[in-house]
This record gives structure tokens, sequence and C-alpha cells, in this order.
């Protein structure tokens, strides 16, 4: 009786160690993101091939013995046959390493556990983050940007559309693009490095007016997002807002986004920082009518006067755009006119692994102080005191521009 209680466990103990072995080869993606406060929650996202797969996720603070475990939700992305898993995790420590593993039961084996970082409650030392978009024409260029993002070693990484160039229809697209951020988006420690999104054309079929979630399957399927929907607002204790924007994917410019911004820049007027960032640009470098500058696409005109029009009624930091696939920097701008005193600084123009196009120049565009053919990424550093400091990076590593806001946000107007 003893030696078979002895083999049904041995049995038992190899097929759970299969199992979680099949996990692990299954698996074609685990990233991060946060549905809500990054301080005290994290979200861990893997995508498998196959629906058989545990929920489960053992994690514990990395100077702890003790492990935990919560399980959570599986749904397949469809119309492809990838399956989703996430777990969020709330509750935890703000600024406090972890360490995690996937699978029915907790996992010694160091090459299979993960890292992340929860984010401070309070900002006491310089903080860096990433914006970027327009990720992926080829493998070689996300590559190549990933891991010059990665040895930044920021907090988080903000990427405003275009993600893997799916258009709502590729669903294999996103296996590169998976494999890529799962093993180069890691910081100096190892730690996995969380994804912050917005949606863009490429997400969606057809590009513009995409009906929520057919036309855009895959932004809706693989990424839980913070409020459900394309736009939301993400609040880093007191210190830090993001704004994440649909810039007419798949919601609407004006009307119920617009309605629903005034009332989140209203309510933020306490934040320290807060960077509002979408796809489409309002002070574009290229794709102009004969004879007009990129700012005066219809569309461009209906952000300023849906969405400009809010950020300096009540001060922001500054502001993400992407799509056009160059670089750009703009002039501090206010009232749709250069004002050094009290505008607001725009950056763009999506470019983090695309094939470039040749942009509008500062002489032919008023409000541009910068722009080039060049991938890049932006990298942001936000100061105690409120000080803002903005390095262009090629996935060379060269400095290729460089700004400083001596303000934390700009100066709302008098109304």
């Amino acid at each position: 009786m003893m030696i078979k209680q002895t083999l049904l466990l041995l049995i038992a103990g190899l097929l759970l160690a299969t199992s979680n072995l099949n996990a692990q080869i299954d698996r074609v993606g685990l990233y991060l993101t946060w549905q809500r406060d990054p301080t005290t929650t994290i979200t861990v996202n893997w995508v498998n091939l196959y629906q058989e797969g545990t929920k489960t996720v053992w994690y514990r603070p990395l100077d702890s013995e003790q492990w935990k475990s919560k399980s959570g939700t599986h749904h397949q992305a469809v119309p492809s046959v990838l399956q989703v898993r996430l777990v969020e995790l709330t509750g935890l420590k703000p600024d406090t390493m972890y360490e995690f593993s996937i699978g029915d039961e907790a996992i010694e084996d160091k090459k299979q556990i993960q890292r992340f970082r929860t984010m401070p409650a309070e900002l006491t030392k310089p903080l860096t983050f990433v914006n970027g978009g327009d990720m992926m024409h080829s493998r070689e260029y996300l590559d190549a940007m990933n891991a010059r993002a990665a040895k930044l070693d920021p907090s988080f990484v903000f990427i405003l559309g275009d993600i893997a160039y799916e258009n709502g229809v590729y669903a294999t697209r996103y296996l590169d693009w998976f494999q890529s951020w799962t093993k180069l988006m890691r910081g100096k420690d190892g730690r996995l490095i969380p994804i912050i999104v917005g949606i863009g054309n490429h997400e969606v079929k057809g590009h513009y007016n995409g009906r929520i979630p057919e036309d855009a399957p895959y932004f809706y399927g693989f990424f839980a997002l913070p409020e459900n929907r394309s736009y939301y607002a993400l609040d880093f204790g007191r210190y830090l807002s993001l704004i994440a924007l649909d810039s007419a994917h798949t919601q609407p410019i004006s009307g119920k986004q617009t309605e629903w911004l005034t009332e989140a820049l209203a309510k933020r007027t306490g934040q320290q920082f807060v960077f509002p960032g979408y796809h489409w640009p309002a002070y574009g470098t290229t794709k102009a009518a004969p004879g007009k500058l990129p700012s005066e696409h219809e569309r461009s005109v209906e952000i300023r006067t849906n969405w400009i029009s809010q950020f300096e009624r009540f001060g922001v930091s500054a502001v993400f755009e992407h799509d056009h696939h160059t670089y750009k920097r703009t002039h501090p701008l206010r009232n749709h006119k250069r004002n050094d005193a009290d505008g607001l600084l725009y950056l763009g123009d999506g470019a983090w692994g695309v094939t470039t196009r040749t942009p509008a120049t500062p002489e032919e565009a008023w409000y541009l102080a910068k722009s080039e053919a060049r991938r890049h990424l932006h990298c942001v550093t936000l100061h105690p005191e409120g000080r803002i400091e903005f390095k262009a990076y090629d996935a060379d590593g060269t400095v290729f521009d460089q700004t400083t806001l001596n303000s934390a946000r700009t100066r709302p107007d008098k109304k």
C-alpha cells in the first residue's frame, strides 16, 4: 500500500510538472498592464495557443518567502484562436519589487520566475517613462527600438496606437510583437516593464469609425483597459495622470469623449503632472492636402476644437501624438499660435518601428521647432520639484533632440 501511494504521488507530481512545462512552452506572450492604481495593483497578461491551461499567478515581495496565489479570467481573442489569460493583483505595496510565476502551484525554478515593481505612492525621486507610437512595420525595427527602450530602464512605456499593424485582421502579427516585447522589454534588474496603450488606425478594420469590438478585436481582446474603453485616465498617486484618447478610430472625437475629457481634467487639477496622448496629431508633419499644412486636416481641426481647448483651459504638462512616421517637437503653442511663455508642447509623430516619411520642415510649418525622418522614442523624466526632461533617442542610442520644461503644467485659462 505504501509503495502504491508513493507511486501515485510521484505520478501526480510528474503530471503537474508537465502541466506547468506545457504552459511555458505553449505561452506566446507575457506582458504587464494596469487597469487601475499602479501603486497597489498590476495586471499579469499572457497569451496561449490552446484553451487548456492554468489561470493562476503566484506572487510575493522579493524579500518574502510566503507565496500568495490568485486566479483570473480566460477568453479567446476572436476571431483568432489565441487564448488570453489575465490576473489582476491588488493590495500590493507601493514601490516594491515582486516576483511571480504562472502555474497551478508555486514554482521555485528561478528560470520560470518573473519580476515586476509597483509604482511609488509619492514622487520623491526622478521617475522615467518612455512614449512612442507606430511600432511594427518589421520585427527588425521593433526589436531594435524595444531593446533601446529597455536600456533606458523606464518605469513603464506609454504607446499610443499602431502596435502590431494587424488592422483588426492579421492576428499572427501579434505573435511577433508578443515575442519581442516578452524577450526584450525588461529593466536592468530583470523586471518586466509594463505597457499602457492607446488605440490607432492600424488596430481597426477601415482605420476610422470602427465598431466595438468587431472592428478592433485584437486591441480590445488583448488589452484590459482602464474604464473598459479606448479613452481613459490612469492616476499615479497625486503626482501623475496619463490620459489616453481615441482619435476617431472607434469613438467619435466630439460628444461623449470630449464631455468625459472635460470632467476628467476638472477632477485632476490637483495632479502635479498630466500628459494627454492620442494617435492622429493635431499638429502633424505629413499627410497634408496640396497647398495646405498638415495641421489643416479636418481631423486635426476637430481635435483642436474639442480637446486642445480643454488642455489649455485646465493646463497640462505636454501632449503626445503620433501616426505620421516622423519625429517632431513643436514650439510652445496656445490658441493656435506660438507662445513661448504659456504655450503647450506637442511631441510625436509616431516612428518607433516603421519606415519613415519626409516631414514638413520648421520653415514650412510655423508650429514646428524640429522635425526629422527618424525612428525614435521619447524618454521623459519627471522631477519632484516639477521639472520635466524630454530626450529623443534613436535605436542606436543617439540623443538627437532634447528639451526641458521648468513647470509641471501650463497655466490654466482664467475663466
